[in-house]
């Protein structure tokens, strides 16, 4: 039986893309490069982490910032606050201007763990709303409000870790 995977994107191709690729349970890798925006945003499929490592030295453009915002179906201000920027620099930004290393990791690592979150619901509205309640596993807080500092990316990927092994979190 074939499994039902939804994404809603804005981008109605991104979401088409995503829905394949999470299908046939691409790795992680693959689906975080589709969220950034694939060859738009990196030309060759990344084969390991050290490939995201070089992509963010070079730097992350706009339009991969654009793309993830679009799959977790949230403003351009909540990405600059999740990205420690201000709203009127990112606005500023052409489609393909790219940000220093430390905006695009903190991009790639939250595209990583959106990518770990769609794998585990399968569902983007369902990661979507799970991101956006207060948590216990997280002291009430909302996992999305952990996604601006590497130490919360990883509670948060704890948690879907926890998730995904059948753990009540």
């Amino acid at each position: 039986m074939q499994s039902s995977i939804k994404i809603n994107s804005k981008s109605s191709k991104l979401g088409e893309d995503l829905a394949v690729v999470l299908r046939r349970k691409a790795p992680a890798n693959e689906i975080t490069w589709m969220i950034l925006g694939g060859k738009q945003f990196m030309l060759n499929e990344p084969v390991s982490g050290l490939d995201f490592l070089i992509a963010s030295g070079k730097g992350v453009p706009k339009l991969s910032i654009e793309n993830l915002a679009n799959v977790m179906d949230v403003p351009m201000k909540d990405m600059a606050v999740l990205l420690s920027l201000s709203y009127k620099t990112l606005a500023r930004k052409k489609k393909t201007d790219v940000f220093g290393d430390l905006v695009s990791s903190l991009s790639i690592e939250i595209a990583n763990t959106i990518a770990k979150g769609l794998s585990v619901f399968e569902d983007s509205e369902k990661l979507n709303r799970w991101l956006h309640k207060e948590n216990k596993a997280l002291n009430m807080q909302r996992p999305f409000d952990l996604l601006n500092t590497p130490t919360g990316i990883k509670l948060v990927n704890q948690i879907l870790g926890r998730i995904e092994d059948g753990v009540y979190s």
